[in-house]
């Protein structure tokens, strides 16, 4: 096999010349799980087109890249009707996206081949790398981006320790923008939708000095309203015709204590006496009114991005971008399928909530409203009068500048700098009813500085093919939260709190890889890639828990990767390979006493992979396919059913497996339930699995693709009385993936056509239960659910117009995205369940004009 020769800058410049950019020399950018027509293409002969990614810091085909890789066009990506990073989870063999629960705020959960990560905390890493344009982004939080100008997104499946390095453990995505062509184009869409949606997005690229500078803008804003809503209790039973439910007729006035105990002051029901004693409503009660005080699932984004690209000589290209974006989310619609229950609960019910307000919120599920995209969450404490803004608002900024330059025809180099910040605020009502049972107010704060330098070459008459570099990150984050605790600050063992933490992370490191070329078809592969990396961490929760730190951390470490790859003939490509990646060491993200603050040591999976990528029936069909089994330890695991049973100042706690049981007698807190203890614990295991990708051209303007994953994982500690333990019923991320589409070109003449698409998606279930323990449904399970999205356009390639009618969710399938397991406490029932639903179904009809 003949190693790909590098493209001078040189070269480059001469294809933008003569009107041929690299993407578009006789290349339409599919998709590895499905290709998808290009408008020009109404005569294409029946192949699947050729696909090339840039993964190994170089330009290959992805049929003899030795990565399990998804390349995925812009084009493609508008054709499913996926508009961000979350959303192409769904098409991702083994992959794991998915927007987060409320009290998350901007913070989404992505994960690969069963490596996930979910948590906004900073003393957390990701599990999966996101990249930029060559950008490392160094938090979870916020990488959940639009996808607004793209060329094509790359995700790679698996560690991805040697050229990537930080948290690619379960794999790397990479967001590659077009480049300004100076071609004087671009492209306006107008899209208007279900829930008001209205979008627009405007994209212009122009030259500045002929054939020297060009640039391109592009900028989008979004807006829809909600589908879920947050009702005023009182209002929505006297709607409902239960306002005794409320306070209002039950012939309770008021309560006294009597001997140590609250008695009701019983007065003739529905009286002035009676009423004024009931649960304040905020809105004037209407009969064909909804009570609502507010909506979930809106959206508002404003983003833009503006690139300029220098060609200063035949050697030299320099790119510079910015970027913002400026979001005003709602949170996902919750509900709660349970009352709340507790010993502390009721504790705080009894002395507290029902004297006041004379509505007990434990006793029974009169706040279920038995609608899941709708709670009596108030986002507002009533004891202390405090209100709090529910919008989730996110303001990020980003630059960065990227210098290539070809020192000889064989020989590259390329320098990365850029800088990104962010500021998020949110709040969350996570007791769903309007009492201050649980809520938090959160500002996050982030910066970031990246350098990154590479070169890239061949030698010994092109057998070898190598690259160097060296890496350097440094981040400053704070997190900023109003925490309250009604029923436990009630109780006067954990006060509600004002946390102000701060951490930072110091990321250097180099690494090398080499290809190497035995034969024609047989090559070998190296690369290793040394970190060292200091983090520091200084937690000040105020009132009740002192100053802790700086705790510093310092860590070094070296991953590596050796692969070989065979052309066994020109259609049929194998390789296996062996990997390692690492997640960055960590700190207890929430503690509640000093002694609860635990380092969490880096992650570590070694992978072991298989592949083969097949090109059949002349270029009718690839059929990618990879097994893989991983080897992970450490794995870190928050232990459930864990609490503090000592005192709140003993510095050296023990930590009681109690599962809602109560402390011990010998213990300061015995008898009730102890504060609760994020605690961490050690869980190796292994993950097992397999993915295939096919694509198929059977017939001329037909396109057919499938994507199907399977993990498995293993735990290895085997005895349940361990903290480490976990029971093979337990499945935190879905077993089996899947997706299908299915797209045809009806020809209407040489300047039109119809292209109707279908998609559909599955994922099997999840589990919800402690660990620990059997996982018994349906009580303890998340069901398997199945989507369809359809999409049906209309291309007038005369006019460059394009008229397209989408519907995700097209028979309107209800599922439940996140379920919760039912807290059961000692002797009593299931309490406190919540869950976040699917959207409902939606369509839009967007207007494209290209120029």
């Amino acid at each position: 096999m003949s190693v790909p020769e590098i493209q001078p800058v040189a070269q480059r410049r001469g294809n933008l010349r003569s009107g041929r950019s690299p993407l578009a020399l006789g290349i339409a950018l599919a998709i590895g799980a499905g290709s998808v027509v290009p408008a020009s293409a109404l005569a294409q002969a029946a192949v699947v087109e050729e696909i090339l990614v840039t993964a190994r810091f170089r330009e290959e085909n992805i049929q003899s890249t030795p990565i399990a890789i998804t390349a995925i066009s812009a084009d493609a990506l508008e054709a499913r009707s996926l508009e961000n990073v979350e959303d192409v989870g769904l098409i991702i063999p083994n992959a794991f996206f998915r927007e987060n629960v409320g009290n998350y705020g901007p913070t989404g959960t992505i994960g690969l081949r069963g490596i996930t990560q979910n948590d906004y905390s900073y003393a957390f890493e990701p599990a999966v790398a996101v990249y930029i344009d060559d950008v490392y982004h160094g938090t979870l939080s916020g990488s959940d981006m639009d996808l607004m100008d793209l060329e094509r997104m790359e995700v790679l499946r698996g560690p991805q320790g040697t050229l990537f390095g930080k948290n690619s453990i379960g794999g790397a995505i990479r967001l590659i923008s077009k480049k300004p062509e100076g071609d004087n184009s671009g492209r306006v869409d107008l899209t208007y939708g279900s829930f008001n949606r209205l979008d627009v997005r405007a994209i212009g690229d122009f030259s500045i000095i002929e054939d020297k500078v060009f640039a391109r803008i592009a900028g989008i804003s979004k807006n829809r309203d909600g589908y879920g809503k947050y009702l005023d209790f009182t209002c929505d039973m006297i709607r409902r015709g239960t306002p005794q439910l409320a306070g209002i007729g039950d012939g309770i006035a008021g309560y006294e204590n009597v001997g140590g105990s609250w008695t009701p002051v019983m007065v003739t029901p529905d009286s002035d006496a009676d009423n004024v004693f009931s649960l304040p409503s905020s809105i004037a009660v209407q009969a064909t009114g909804d009570c609502a005080l507010g909506s979930y699932g809106g959206q508002q984004t404003d983003a833009g991005r503006v690139m300029l690209r220098i060609l200063a000589t035949d050697q030299l290209e320099i790119n510079l971008a910015a970027d913002f974006s400026h979001s005003d989310n709602e949170p996902m619609p919750q509900s709660m399928l349970t009352g709340q229950s507790g010993l502390f609960d009721n504790m705080y019910d009894v002395n507290v909530i029902v004297p006041n307000f004379g509505v007990p919120y434990t006793q029974d599920d009169r706040f279920v409203t038995g609608n899941p995209y709708t709670n009596y969450a108030t986002f507002r404490d009533p004891v202390l009068g405090i209100d709090y803004d529910p919008t989730a608002r996110t303001e990020s900024h980003g630059y960065s500048g990227t210098v290539d330059y070809a020192i000889s025809d064989t020989m590259s180099a390329k320098a990365i700098v850029a800088y990104r910040t962010y500021r998020s605020m949110w709040a969350s009502d996570t007791d769903f009813n309007p009492y201050p049972i649980q809520g938090t107010d959160n500002v996050q704060d982030h910066e970031q500085t990246q350098a990154e330098f590479q070169l890239s070459g061949t030698a010994l008459n092109d057998q070898l093919a190598w690259t160097a570099g060296a890496f350097y990150y440094d981040s400053e984050s704070r997190a900023f939260n109003t925490t309250m605790f009604g029923a436990f600050d009630y109780s006067g063992l954990l006060l509600n709190f004002v946390a102000n933490d701060f951490y930072t992370t110091e990321n250097k490191s180099v690494f090398v890889h080499a290809d190497y070329n035995l034969s024609d078809r047989l090559r070998v592969s190296g690369g290793v890639r040394y970190t060292d990396e200091l983090k520091t961490n200084i937690l000040d929760h105020q009132p009740g828990l002192p100053v802790v730190g700086p705790v510093p951390f310092e860590d070094s470490r070296t991953d590596w990767k050796i692969s070989a790859d065979y052309q066994l003939t020109d259609d049929v490509f194998l390789y296996g390979q062996v990997a390692t990646g690492f997640r960055s060491a960590g700190f207890t993200p929430r503690i509640f006493t000093s002694g609860q603050l635990q380092g969490i040591p880096p992650e570590e999976v070694i992978t072991y992979e298989l592949g083969a990528k097949l090109t059949l029936w002349d270029r009718r069909v690839t059929a990618n396919s990879a097994l893989f089994y991983s080897s992970y330890d450490p794995r870190l695991i928050q232990v459930g059913g864990v609490n503090q049973c000592d005192a709140p100042d003993d510095p050296a706690p023990i930590p009681y497996f109690l599962q809602g049981g109560l402390c011990p007698d010998s213990t300061a807190l015995a008898g009730s339930t102890g504060l609760p203890w994020f605690f961490y614990s050690n869980a190796p295991g292994s993950i097992e699995g397999f993915e295939t990708e096919i694509v198929a051209t059977p017939m001329d303007n037909l396109d057919v693709n499938l994507t199907l994953g399977y993990n498995s994982y293993d735990n290895d500690e085997k005895d349940p009385a361990s903290s480490s333990y976990r029971h093979p019923s337990a499945l935190l991320q879905p077993e089996w993936t899947m997706s299908a589409g299915v797209q045809y070109i009806f020809s209407l003449d040489r300047n039109s056509a119809i292209i109707p698409r279908l998609d559909v998606f599955h994922q099997s279930k999840r589990t919800n239960g402690a660990v620990t323990a059997e996982q018994t449904c349906p009580e303890l399970c998340i069901p398997s659910y199945s989507i369809v999205n359809g999409r049906i356009a209309y291309e007038n390639y005369n006019n460059d117009v394009t008229i397209a009618l989408s519907v995700t969710n097209l028979f309107d399938k209800f599922y439940w995205q996140q379920l919760d397991a039912a807290v059961t406490a000692t002797g009593g029932v299931p309490s406190g369940r919540t869950g976040v639903p699917s959207r409902p179904r939606e369509w839009a009809l967007t207007a494209s004009k290209r120029f």
